[in-house]
């Protein structure tokens, strides 16, 4: 998910400004009378299965988003099914025509309304919402437009505002041109009024910043083409225009796009039952989905806006290979496909067999791709992460870009690691391999029957591509020997994650502390039970771990980390429509209908729907906001470096919520924290501040390398409050920090201006001149240095190290310093002392006067300044005699990284 500022705050900070206060005060009390709303208690156990009627209602709005659902909002009623009378809403909503099935309303009044539609002869058996309509403090949305730029890694996008209830059909349907007359007025009176639009990578945290366009209404930006670029958020500066603001307008930007060329003569490849839908996205770009259904293979690089029919060449499989696809994964090269074993890739162009020739054998059991996005995470030099694996029953295999496939283990192999017993080599089967939240991190289901039982016994390895080690983890599972396990890992600093069957779901939070089935609101955990009989199809995971689990005839259970519980969703398709949960270019999750071999997307609002859902349960968020300055990013720390971030929790009085702070993985930092608290009107405020650093002192050590190595490492770090429900606003947020060695970390002689400016360097450097030029000297003395014993040289260090090249003669591993009568010996201080830095006005100087070329090495050899090997080159020229002029002085050095925008330290 770049480096950060050393001794800074992380991330956003509390807002300032008087508009940013009045937003952030609207949304707190929205917060606060949500739950007020949610502590009403009816009688228990009400939600059952009343509104799983044949009949279904969902609503929408003018646009194909949500985040605007307020007493401006036109709502569209929609009803699907017979014996329809009327709508029956309440007073303060208005209807056009409450007789007709589709309907628009609108409500004037904030709060909760209930909604139902009245049926003949079954209206207590009507389904009936409550829906919260917000106050309108935001009224207006960005339309954004993205556009590649011919032959250049860089992303167009031209933005413009737009009133949802007044915009022309083309910006309601996203596919407009252009601004309508209204949005055009509407923008430029944003413009005169000081708005002035930003663009953040949600990833990154890199601000992009658009330029108002000659066409006034208009403004546009050019952004690098990347991964960290995949999702974005276009942000105003609090500007109001009658008391309304603009709404934060987040997106997905396609990085990959293929083109898949088909013949007329193509055939499809499908799965072998109509209910069976196979599904993958890529991690990073979520909006590029493939599906194959009983009808049709479709790709899509902009979530269904768009799709492309994936078909084969005749002959190329039998007809029971290409109608019975098994799985299907998509990666960079293409499409691969699982059928009787055999793995096959679908590229733009072509249809080839993965066979031995990539080492690949023809009794694959499953393929697996990631289930998260680390678009900034750089491992350690030397290393690649996989993009798929793939196993069979006693072999796991991994796949890497470029389509190298390299066998990892076998079962064998593994049982003699883990030192379980031979005689359970044969008793073990591998079931399921997965990625977990660690981006080096797999996992690895092993199953074995158990003898006289219905039942086989899972466990659970780990394996991490970084440290190349297997690790059995204190867990075991029991199951029915005719199920088959899938699992996630939810996006965590522990290993938190849930296994599921056809039946049932089971949890596992706070590395193996909290476990146990999902349970319905009537205590059972066979889910089917709840859902008519149906089986589950699809768990479905974001980010901010709000979960939902698809049975296959489309009802939904939704549940959340931290939460042991499932609570039923209202219905919002038929049971005969095969669909499956994606998300959209808006980041959001949409329901996609994949009947008879064509899409048919349908906005989903997933918290809307939450809450209507649970109104009636007996259950309250414990606290009223839970904020952080920790986003979805990599952090890499190096020596002297130090995080710091914040949170604050806002909670009713007497409840006692705090924010808790997980680490996972080495020991390797230290930690300062922070808290202070303020209780106002029995609302409690309590803030916590982190910083985490080391204090490792590399200096005169015998075993430098080995102290680098002990305080290096991945640590993944996790912010969440101590107490949850599923009524609360997201609130699982966790980074990743990289401590050691940042590959693209470098320094360059001051003057470059291609590269990202980190800081000045002060820390001791040494130079030499590569093809062993020692006719120049040093301005500074040992004496004049302030030594007290005799300095390193560079003859005295390669006396020592007669065996190394010069390069490695001399650095932080074996620098000893002068000023300090406990180490080195006493000896000539008049002798140059050769270590240069930023204060101690040393410079090089030749004292013969002729003309010549020097090329100079410089290295970094304080200790304690990076874990980095720093070095860089430059030259100097000189002439013969000339005026007499200031010695050339080597200039203080800079570290910079490549390929970065944003300045940073």
């Amino acid at each position: 998910m770049s480096s950060w500022p050393r001794g800074r705050s992380v991330g956003r900070s509390l807002p300032t400004s008087d508009a940013a206060r009045k937003r952030s005060r609207g949304r707190y009390n929205i917060r606060l009378f949500l739950a007020m709303f949610w502590k009403k208690v009816v009688a228990a156990g009400v939600l059952l299965l009343l509104g799983y009627s044949s009949a279904l209602w969902r609503y929408r709005t003018n646009t194909k988003t949500y985040s605007i659902f307020n007493t401006r909002t036109t709502i569209h009623l929609e009803y699907e099914g017979p014996d329809f009378i009327e709508w029956d809403i309440p007073g303060v909503c208005s209807v056009k025509n409450r007789t007709l099935q589709n309907t628009i309303m609108i409500c004037s009044v904030q709060g909760v309304h209930t909604i139902r539609p009245k049926v003949y002869g079954k209206t207590a058996e009507a389904e009936e919402r409550f829906l919260y309509v917000d106050r309108p403090s935001e009224c207006f949305l960005w339309y954004y437009q993205s556009s590649r730029v011919d032959n250049k890694p860089i992303q167009n996008i031209v933005m413009w505002i737009y009133d949802p209830e007044n915009a022309s059909p083309e910006e309601l349907a996203n596919n407009a041109s252009q601004p309508s007359i209204n949005s055009m007025s509407l923008s430029s009176q944003f413009f005169s009024m000081g708005e002035e639009p930003t663009i953040l990578s949600v990833i990154s945290y890199d601000v992009y910043i658009p330029e108002i366009t000659k066409q006034e209404g208009i403004w546009e930006v050019q952004i690098p083409h990347t991964k960290a670029n995949v999702l974005l958020m276009i942000k105003g500066n609090s500007v109001a225009f009658q008391d309304c603001f603009v709404a934060h307008h987040p997106f997905l930007v396609s990085y990959i796009s293929q083109n898949f060329t088909q013949n007329s003569e193509d055939l499809p490849l499908t799965t072998s039952t109509e209910e069976n839908i196979l599904f993958d996205w890529h991690p990073c770009f979520p909006a590029n989905v493939v599906t194959i259904s009983h009808w049709e293979t479709l790709y899509s690089n902009d979530a269904f806006n768009t799709t492309q029919k994936i078909r084969i060449p005749p002959n190329m499989l039998t007809d029971e290979e290409r109608e019975n696809i098994q799985d299907i994964s998509l990666i960079e090269e293409g499409i691969i496909f699982l059928t009787a074993g055999r793995l096959y890739l679908r590229r733009t162009n072509d249809f080839l067999k993965l066979d031995q020739t990539f080492h690949i054998p023809s009794n694959i059991t499953g393929t697996e791709t990631r289930t998260w996005c680390w678009p900034e995470y750089v491992p350690k030099e030397g290393l690649e992460l996989s993009e798929i694996i793939l196993w069979t029953k006693k072999e796991v295999f991994l796949g890497y870009a470029g389509l190298r496939f390299f066998k990892l283990i076998c079962l064998e192999e593994l049982v003699e690691i883990l030192k379980l017993h031979e005689e359970d080599i044969n008793k073990f089967t591998i079931h399921r391999a997965t990625y977990t939240s660690d981006p080096t991190g797999i996992a690895l289901l092993l199953v074995h029957p158990i003898m006289g039982s219905q039942s086989s016994m899972m466990h659970l390895v780990f394996y991490n591509e970084n440290t190349i080690k297997w690790e059995l983890q204190d867990f075991v599972l029991y199951f029915p020997q005719d199920q088959k396990l899938n699992a996630l890992f939810l996006y965590s600093a522990l290993p938190n994650f849930v296994i599921w069957d056809t039946k049932t779901v089971y949890y596992s939070y706070h590395k193996y502390s909290k476990n146990g089935y999902m349970l319905s609101p009537l205590g059972y955990q066979d889910l089917t039970s709840f859902a008519n009989n149906s089986y589950i199809h699809q768990v479905f995971i974001d980010y901010f771990g709000n979960g939902v689990i698809k049975m296959y005839n489309n009802i939904m259970l939704y549940f959340k980390i931290d939460v042991t519980d499932v609570s039923l969703l209202h219905k919002w398709v038929n049971e005969n429509e095969n669909t499956v949960i994606l998300i959209n270019t808006n980041g959001e999750p949409l329901l996609t209908n994949l009947n008879y071999g064509f899409a048919k997307v349908s906005e989903y609002p997933l918290m809307l729907e939450l809450y209507s859902s649970i109104y009636t349960e007996v259950t309250s968020c414990p606290y009223l906001l839970f904020e952080s300055s920790i986003y979805l990013n990599d952090i890499r720390m190096d020596k002297r470096d130090e995080l710091t971030f914040w949170s604050q929790i806002v909670y009713p009085e007497n409840y006692g919520v705090y924010s808790i702070v997980e680490i996972n993985g080495p020991e390797i930092l230290k930690q300062e924290r922070n808290v202070d608290y303020e209780t106002a009107l029995g609302i409690c405020t309590k803030n916590l501040t982190v910083t985490l650093y080391q204090r490792v002192d590399y200096e005169a050590v015998n075993n430098y390398s080995q102290l680098q190595d002990e305080n290096m490492g991945h640590v993944m770090i996790q912010l969440r409050p101590s107490q949850f429900a599923k009524t609360c606003p997201s609130s699982n947020q966790a980074i990743h920090v990289l401590v050691g060695c940042y590959t693209k970390r470098h320094i360059v002689l001051k003057g470059y201006d291609d590269d990202e400016f980190v800081e000045d360097v002060t820390a001791n450097f040494i130079i030499w001149e590569i093809h062993e030029r020692i006719d120049f000297s040093y301005t500074v003395t040992m004496h004049s240095a302030g030594c007290v014993n005799e300095a390193q040289t560079w003859k005295s260090m390669i006396k020592e190290n007669k065996d190394l090249p010069i390069d490695k003669v001399w650095g932080p591993e074996n620098y000893r310093h002068c000023f300090s009568f406990s180490s080195g010996k006493p000896g000539d201080l008049s002798q140059p002392y050769e270590i240069i830095n930023s204060s101690n006005k040393n410079e090089i100087i030749w004292k013969t006067h002729h003309i010549g070329f020097y090329v100079f090495r410089v290295k970094i050899i304080d200790p304690n300044y990076s874990f980095c090997e720093l070095t860089t080159t430059f030259a100097i020229e000189i002439f013969g005699i000339l005026p007499r002029r200031k010695p050339s002085a080597v200039d203080p050095l800079q570290i910079s990284q490549r390929g970065k925008r944003r300045k940073r330290r």
